[in-house]
């Protein structure tokens, strides 16, 4: 054979076995194409591609084709899927303490919010997750949740005997209920169609989320209380953490870091426009006064920051909002 020959037959087995290494895995997202969330996790894949020049491949599928919130998180921890954007409070299932996000009032502002992510108490928080099988890469923004309803909502009075929706998460429940409400746990699939035919009487989320899944049609106010910030994050099965060597494991955390930071930029940009949408798509929006929902649910985050065992770290960020 000549030297041509074998250097051709060398290349082609390079590439042959090249190819047969590379890991090829899934991101699940839940949001619609047109969502921010889920550009950053288009943004993401395309970065570990980058960062492990090609090495790792993923898919994503967005919109809940592969499953919802609760089911992305068991799908991490069995390894089926590779990775997924989930929110903290859907963490609770295997981690309570992580519920402590749900907590309402718990951050002054967004800038206190993204200030705590970045404090020791927050990878104190999370470290449990690892050997529950999911490890955490980054936090997302996910804004102030608001409540949209088909009442008028000015004070918490005005819930008094409502349904509704919220996440699989007993903190929400019970703020629900300190407000007089009731909160019922729907499927983020299946929410449309809930509020639709009076399932629920309204439910609470971001503005993105709203125009995204067109909950403004059915439902009439969208009541700016901001009672909740809720970080989502990005998350990965440590099924597959392990079977990364070193390199990888250092490009798929970078992609992380470049991911969050990428989404707080496309969050505001979307949270801005978004509520200008909204404004044409309501009958009406109201900012209320918060001071009578604080006082509402204040004994009840007590309660809660006890039952999780968080009384140490909830005591830090409420003591801390008067930085902000």
């Amino acid at each position: 054979m000549n030297r041509l020959c074998i250097l051709a037959a060398a290349a082609v087995f390079a590439t042959t076995a090249a190819h047969a290494q590379q890991i090829v895995t899934k991101y699940s997202g839940i949001q619609p194409n047109d969502h921010p969330a889920s550009y950053t996790e288009e943004y993401f894949a395309q970065e570990v591609g980058l960062l492990t020049k090609g090495a790792i491949k993923i898919e994503v599928y967005h919109n809940t084709q592969l499953g919802d919130a609760v089911a992305n998180v068991q799908s991490i921890r069995n390894g089926t899927i590779g990775f997924t954007t989930v929110s903290a409070s859907n963490l609770n299932q295997v981690v309570p303490a992580m519920d402590m996000y749900s907590l309402p009032f718990l951050f002054k502002n967004a800038d206190h919010f993204w200030w705590f992510l970045a404090q020791p108490e927050a990878a104190e928080l999370a470290k449990p997750l690892e050997a529950k099988g999911i490890k955490l890469l980054g936090y997302l923004d996910s804004g102030a949740r608001n409540f949209f309803t088909d009442k008028e909502v000015k004070t918490p009075d005005d819930l008094k005997g409502a349904k509704i929706r919220v996440m699989a998460s007993p903190v929400m429940v019970n703020t629900m209920k300190a407000l007089g409400a009731t909160g019922v746990p729907v499927a983020w699939s299946e929410l449309y169609t809930a509020l639709q035919t009076g399932v629920v009487d309204g439910a609470e989320n971001n503005h993105p989320s709203v125009v995204a899944k067109k909950f403004y049609e059915v439902s009439k106010y969208y009541t700016l209380d901001e009672h909740m910030r809720i970080p989502d994050v990005m998350v990965m099965s440590m099924k597959l953490w392990s079977q990364l060597n070193p390199d990888q494991q250092k490009a798929v955390v970078e992609a992380g870091a470049r991911a969050q930071a990428y989404m707080r930029g496309a969050w505001h940009v979307s949270e801005v426009k978004d509520l200008a949408e909204l404004k044409g798509k309501f009958k009406g929006i109201n900012t209320v006064d918060k001071a009578p929902f604080v006082k509402a649910v204040g004994p009840m985050v007590q309660e809660e920051a006890k039952r999780l065992g968080v009384e140490k770290t909830v005591a830090f960020i409420i003591d801390s909002q008067k930085k902000f």
